[in-house]
């Protein structure tokens, strides 16, 4: 399946700290691993694959879209805020690894900046824990939650 993102660029600018400047491959990155590595653990692999189809499809209704809106789309901006932080410090090059500096400005001290994932992520792991106390009190709500596919891929 192609790469289907839970929030858009343009959603986590509008609800986070990322500035409008930021390139968009360091968002679209972020977004798929957080979505791989935080939601799609929790969903498990055939709620997920689900969400992913009724999205790309424009038909996401009903519990599935409270389901992405008021508990998906919260949780995932701050996973993914915390890893746009990390790599927008920070730019690969053919000299190597290079700070990210402006005349107007400077880049924050590593020690912020952890500070500032560190952050991010501790809201992220609050909206985590809320989105799985949801998904068990509901579970009746998502069969492809209470009834997973098996095979050695799903989670």
């Amino acid at each position: 399946m192609a790469d289907i993102l839970f929030i858009s660029q343009s959603f986590l600018k509008e609800n986070t700290q990322v500035s409008d400047n930021v390139d968009v491959k360091y968002i679209r990155e972020s977004i798929l691993w957080s979505q791989d590595s935080q939601i799609q653990p929790i969903l498990g692999t055939t709620l997920y694959r689900k969400l992913q189809t009724d999205i790309q499809a424009s038909s996401l209704t009903g519990v599935y879209k409270t389901l992405v809106d008021d508990y998906i789309q919260v949780c995932l901006k701050h996973y993914v805020t915390a890893e746009c932080l990390q790599m927008a410090h920070y730019k690969i090059t053919n000299k190597g690894l290079q700070i990210q500096d402006s005349e107007q400005s400077q880049p924050a001290s590593s020690t912020r900046l952890d500070k500032l994932v560190e952050q991010e992520k501790n809201k992220g792991d609050w909206y985590r824990q809320r989105l799985i106390d949801y998904l068990c009190e509901y579970t009746s709500l998502y069969p492809e939650y209470e009834n997973p596919d098996s095979g050695v891929d799903t989670i």
